[in-house]
């Protein structure tokens, strides 16, 4: 059962901003930092360290990740011209039409992990996301949300990836109005690409934060430290982590909307075509990187009462959540993950 806990009173003012996961500390074998590169992709800044001596090795790793990340923005951009925006043109046609085999895999990952949320994750509301003006690098937005007659009007197309079919590298629409945008997955895959090619090269012993979003490539000798941000710089939470594994976040506070004195997150509730209205911010454990990442974005949309129901559907264990309530709410798997580290809530006996 999900443990309740209030917060504390520092911490309860920061429930609108974001919660970070950041990777500032690491239980290295030495005092000497591992190498590091940093790329700017994906709307955000992508760090990866690798615990290796060999620094040739390395330099001509992140020459390949450079390379891998720079093609991954692009042609999975939902509104810049791509291979992401070449498909949604293309499956307006209601014909086949083949795509690359990274494309492939987010449509039928995508498909699984909405069928598991109960459709709270929906990759196919491309449209909606461009209605709301969530299709830009400029925020807050500004400009008026969509009327409800707009609303209404996409919501009657229902848009599902249930009505993608797939063909190897084919595939074809019979919802003519269905627009593809992995904004919620495409971090998940890009991290655990990223690791194929550490793994390759034998340089597993690597963390990959992208944005605050963290991808642990293999099991290492010494545990990575990661640090829960309370969104002010300061440390919500310190726990350490060995690999595979991932650690997503998924809130209201980062990218947002507002309109006469009406602020509004980008998050998009498929059920209702409107966007979340509450506080809340959820991180996510999981081996799985695009499960981890899909999880957070459903539970977020769930909100803080139906959170535990939808991470049990998603089938991830180890879920913190912080509602606009004031409270922190986390599964038991994540409570153990806690465990002797340096606890920064007030806990409580309530349970759900």
């Amino acid at each position: 059962m999900p443990g309740v806990y209030p917060l504390t009173t520092a911490l309860a003012k920061t429930l609108t901003t974001a919660l970070l996961v950041l990777t500032g500390l690491c239980a290295c074998r030495s005092s000497t930092p591992p190498p590091e590169a940093r790329f700017s992709v994906f709307g955000t800044e992508v760090q990866v360290l690798i615990r290796s001596d060999d620094r040739q090795a390395t330099a001509r790793a992140f020459r390949e990740l450079g390379s891998l990340f720079q093609r991954l923005h692009q042609d999975w951009h939902p509104w810049q011209t791509g291979a992401l925006t070449g498909l949604n043109d293309a499956l307006v046609s209601g014909q086949w039409v083949e795509t690359q085999p990274e494309l492939i895999e987010l449509i039928r990952s995508a498909r699984e992990f909405e069928a598991d949320s109960e459709g709270l994750f929906n990759a196919g509301i491309g449209a909606l996301v461009a209605r709301w003006g969530f299709h830009t690098s400029d925020y807050p937005i500004t400009t008026p949300p969509p009327s409800e007659a707009a609303i209404a009007a996409w919501m009657a197309t229902s848009p599902s990836l249930s009505q993608l079919e797939i063909d190897g590298n084919r595939v074809r629409s019979h919802n003519r109005q269905l627009q593809l945008d992995f904004s919620g997955l495409a971090k998940g895959l890009a991290g655990r690409l990223a690791c194929d090619v550490l793994v390759r090269r034998e340089l597993e012993e690597a963390l990959i934060n992208l944005g605050g979003d963290v991808v642990i490539c293999e099991e290492s000798q010494n545990p990575w430290k990661i640090a829960i941000s309370d969104g002010h710089q300061g440390i919500f939470q310190t726990i350490e982590l060995n690999g595979p594994v991932a650690v997503f976040s998924s809130g209201s506070a980062q990218r947002w909307g507002q309109w006469n004195g009406k602020r509004y997150a980008h998050l998009l509730d498929p059920r209702t075509g409107t966007a979340v209205s509450d506080a809340i911010q959820v991180t996510v454990i999981h081996h799985d990187p695009l499960r981890a990442d899909a999880a957070a974005t459903a539970i977020a949309i769930a909100g803080s009462d139906d959170w535990a129901r939808i991470a049990s559907s998603m089938q991830v264990s180890e879920t913190l959540v912080i509602g606009e309530s004031g409270v922190v709410r986390m599964s038991q798997g994540f409570e153990v993950r806690l465990e002797g580290s340096d606890q920064r809530i007030a806990r409580k006996s309530e349970r759900r």
